[in-house]
């Protein structure tokens, strides 16, 4: 039984690096609720509140996330993306009213002599948006910066520029271009010089398809109609450019957090154009949106999303309590926003109700018969495998102890425990040469688990649906 409570136990892998038990509590609640699989950070003017990890880093052969782990940052790149324009602007560089056409002479787009940096920055350009209208095409046929400018970010405007902010990755992936052609160096290289290097950020990077990313996590897409996760579909990350294509940690992006808001990168006049909030674009700054509070934040801040695929990011800063929220995931699974709330609430003293908590006593947690059935899962050996669908029968419950078949076993030996919020599961099976060990927990009508042998070497994690 000791076995049995010890693969239980990872069934649930949580690294916790704070003291707070209700950020814990909060964390675990994501993981088993909600799918979380990342890196949370909570500071206080720059202070670590609470560092926890919590989930799966690589699918295939189940390591555990941890709170150094790597995370594509997408969109989060345009905030350093700006910063770099704006260095140039503070150097007299380059001038924020001026038109794409006096940095960019050969640009093709009909936007050369109508659109300016600060439309760029504040994505009001427009200019058409092909990039979102072909989806992942464009980033999966591997084109210099030049070429992707003149396929997808040359087209005609389709509003007058400056009506209106039309998010998209168009103007920043034209900021890079600019940035490297006033410089005359590579948007690595400045970005290093003016921001990694200063700042000692040094886990973060441009990601290279190419190259061996060190501690970078694989990420996952989840298909919600199945209740699985499956492989990103495959992409050049790196064509994201100056709109999206950095990988980071938490620690890192938190020195990035402290040195833009005081002043560490830029000069206060220059910190605070690139904070300006323009509410006729969409409460767009550069790079970043504000608010002055909104849905649980009850002061001013800003935030930053990222999305591409299965690399998630959320970034908040508030401006009177100085609290900081970063939280970086490798699945798409899970609303940040929502958990990011929830963090700034304990953070500020507040009590958090779990969201559908009210609930939780209703579904199949109410009574251990309810498991007795059989159960489809998912059985593939790695995430890039195709189905493989097999029935797990549950054909006996009596009190905390149950019996079935798994994988063509038959057990008795099957063990509940109902004293969580939801039923927990360890059972053993054997072959001719083996003994296996189960463990999971019901969720509703989905169950989940992972299989262990110690003789053959492996760990499996596993999911499924009731019939």
């Amino acid at each position: 039984m000791k076995k049995l409570t010890t693969i239980l136990l990872m069934s649930l892998p949580v690294l916790i690096l704070g003291q707070s038990s209700q950020f814990s509590e909060l964390l675990n609640y994501y993981n088993t609720e909600k799918q979380f699989n990342g890196v949370v950070l909570v500071a206080t003017n720059g202070e670590i509140d609470y560092l926890g990890s919590t989930g799966i880093a690589n699918r295939q052969n189940g390591t555990q996330i941890n709170t150094k782990s790597k995370f594509k940052i997408a969109s989060m790149t345009k905030v350093f993306t700006a910063v770099l324009v704006m260095k140039l602007v503070e150097e007299n560089r380059i001038n924020l009213d001026d038109k794409i056409g006096k940095y960019l002479p050969n640009y093709q787009g009909e936007g050369k002599d109508k659109v300016t940096i600060h439309q760029l920055l504040t994505y009001s350009s427009g200019i058409e948006n092909k990039l979102d209208a072909l989806g992942m095409t464009p980033y999966q046929t591997n084109k210099t910066l030049d070429k992707f400018i003149e396929a997808y970010c040359s087209g005609e405007l389709v509003f007058t520029p400056g009506e209106k902010s039309a998010y998209g990755n168009t103007e920043y992936i034209l900021l890079q271009k600019i940035i490297e052609t006033v410089t005359g160096s590579s948007y690595e290289s400045n970005l290093t010089k003016i921001i990694l290097q200063p700042l000692g950020m040094q886990n973060t990077q441009l990601v290279k398809s190419k190259e061996i990313n060190v501690g970078l996590l694989p990420s996952y897409t989840y298909e919600d109609s199945l209740g699985i996760f499956a492989n990103d579909a495959p992409y050049y990350p790196e064509l994201y450019f100056g709109a999206g294509a950095l990988y980071a940690t938490v620690e890192d992006l938190l020195k990035f957090d402290q040195a833009l808001f005081n002043h560490k990168l830029l000069n206060k006049a220059f910190t605070e154009k690139l904070l300006t909030i323009h509410p006729e674009l969409g409460s767009t700054a550069y790079g970043l949106w504000g608010s002055a509070g909104w849905g649980n934040f009850s002061e001013p801040f800003y935030y930053r999303t990222g999305a591409i695929l299965g690399s998630n990011a959320n970034w908040i800063h508030t401006m009177e309590k100085g609290k900081t929220i970063i939280v970086l995931s490798n699945t798409n699974a899970t609303n940040l926003f929502e958990l990011s709330e929830n963090l700034y609430l304990l953070s500020i003293g507040k009590e958090v109700e779990i969201p559908g908590s009210e609930n939780q006593n209703t579904t199949i947690n109410s009574s251990t018969d309810e498991i007795k059935a059989t159960w489809q899962i998912d059985l593939r050996p790695t995430p890039n495998s195709e189905p493989y669908l097999m029935d797990f029968y549950i054909t006996e419950v009596s009190g905390k102890e149950f019996k079935g078949e798994f994988y063509g076993s038959p057990f008795s030996n099957g063990m509940l425990n109902t004293d969580w919020d939801k039923i927990q599961f360890a059972f053993t099976t054997n072959d001719s040469s083996n003994t296996y060990f189960h463990s999971g927990y019901f969720s509703e009508n989905k169950i989940y688990g992972i299989s262990y042998s110690e003789g053959r070497k492996f760990i499996s994690y596993w999911q499924g649906i009731k019939k």
